[in-house]
């Protein structure tokens, strides 16, 4: 099978977010362990949707991650 179309999962237990925040920046997510394909993925599929843009930085309610990852914690390389 092509890599790139390879199904991968994310294990939502080894995302260190701070999930006591209210909101998450799209940059601590991807450095927190989510894949900009995954966070991508959700903003298409509407199943996440910015809470603020601040100083360039799109930024989410962090219960709204924690539903994504119930929801579809799976992406494909893109």
């Amino acid at each position: 099978m092509n890599q790139l179309n390879e199904c991968n999962y994310v294990n939502p237990s080894t995302v260190s977010l701070d999930w006591e925040c209210f909101v998450v920046s799209k940059s601590d997510m991807e450095l927190d362990g989510l894949p900009k394909e995954l966070i991508n993925s959700w903003m298409a599929q509407n199943i996440i949707e910015p809470f603020s843009i601040r100083n360039n930085e799109i930024n989410f309610k962090t219960q709204d991650i924690k539903d994504a990852l119930r929801k579809q914690n799976w992406y494909y390389d893109s």
